[in-house]
């Protein structure tokens, strides 16, 4: 099983002008190998639930719609 914690939200705005909130999860894994050991990972979704992909500090693209947002 794995664990997850929000970090922060993060306003977002397309091109167009929508308006977005992006939520940002530390996810844990439950189990880690000797060699090999458990880190933290990111995740990202809107408060709605889609999932988004983070390219990079200020831009997120949301995977189902292939929308760019930016951060406001």
């Amino acid at each position: 099983m794995t664990y997850f914690e929000e970090t922060r939200r993060i306003a977002c705005e397309n091109d167009a002008g929508r308006r977005i909130v992006i939520i940002e999860q530390l996810k844990w894994p439950k189990f880690a190998f000797s060699d090999r050991p458990a880190g933290p990972v990111f995740d990202y979704m809107t408060e709605d639930g889609q999932i988004a992909n983070k390219l990079d500090d200020n831009n997120f693209l949301l995977l189902l719609t292939d929308e760019v947002f930016h951060r406001a």
